[in-house]
């Protein structure tokens, strides 16, 4: 039973599976730029984005600098 459902999977995946086009890329696509490099471009992009999100969570986050002093402290 689970074979004859696996093949009824299987050819239905097989029939409405599509191509893919060859640019994805869109609207963001220069003429000449080498996919390597606009990869690359993205990823240093991403990577620094990333950085700076860490940099506000750690600003956010971080204690305050004036401590007040506790109840044995003067």
């Amino acid at each position: 039973m689970t074979r004859i459902v696996g093949t009824l999977v299987f050819v239905a995946t097989l029939m409405t599976s599509t191509s893919a086009r060859a640019d994805h890329s869109g609207p963001f696509r220069v003429e000449g730029m080498s996919p390597l490099i606009s990869a690359l471009l993205t990823g240093a992009l991403a990577f620094a984005v990333a950085l700076v999100v860490i940099v506000v969570v750690m600003v956010v986050t971080r204690p305050s600098s004036k401590h007040e002093p506790g109840p044995d402290q003067k």
